[in-house]
């Protein structure tokens, strides 16, 4: 059970009323983070414009839903395990690349690139410091944005494992 109470549709304010009716709309419900967030509409829009960013990367979309599961496998984050799964499929990930991010070392369903990227969302969360070895591998790849870009994606994926996991947030 979760540790504070969600907003429902009829206890959301005018700033939030919009926000949730977009959701309803676009994902057929509102996701239970973003019903809690609703309980300070300021942060809860500060959270979804940064979170709506994602898909307007440049940086290829299943890197980036591979460094977000990665991340939130790591932090066992079944929440957003649940939720980057289905958007990674969706950015064109296959079920083993969805599945077999624990192994992805010895798994052959991943590109060099895309180890790479896991690599640095498992050091990213464990110590936040990336080795200057793995950071060179992947700017021969990555450009300064799309650098930037995994960078603020694995940021964003910690700071969303915390909230969800402290609060102990319920699907969906």
């Amino acid at each position: 059970m979760a540790l504070v109470s969600y907003v429902s549709d009829q206890e959301a304010g005018a700033k939030v009323q919009p926000v949730f009716a977009a959701m309803e709309k676009a994902l057929g419900a509102v996701p239970n983070v973003f019903r809690a967030m609703a309980h300070n509409p300021e942060m809860l829009q500060g959270f979804l414009a940064l979170n709506n960013a994602l898909p307007t990367t440049k940086l290829d979309g299943k890197l980036r839903e591979l460094a977000y599961i990665k991340t939130s496998e790591l932090n066992d984050c079944a929440y957003c395990l649940h939720h980057h799964r289905v958007l990674g499929k969706a950015a064109g990930l296959t079920d083993r690349q969805v599945n077999e991010t624990s192994s992805f070392e010895q798994s052959d369903a991943y590109t060099d690139l895309q180890r790479l990227v896991m690599q640095y969302a498992e050091q990213v969360t464990r110590r936040i410091h990336v080795e200057d070895s793995l950071f060179a591998r992947l700017k021969e790849s990555l450009s300064d944005r799309e650098l930037i870009e995994l960078a603020m994606t694995v940021g964003l994926a910690n700071l969303t494992n915390r909230v969800t996991g402290t609060l102990r947030m319920e699907l969906p």
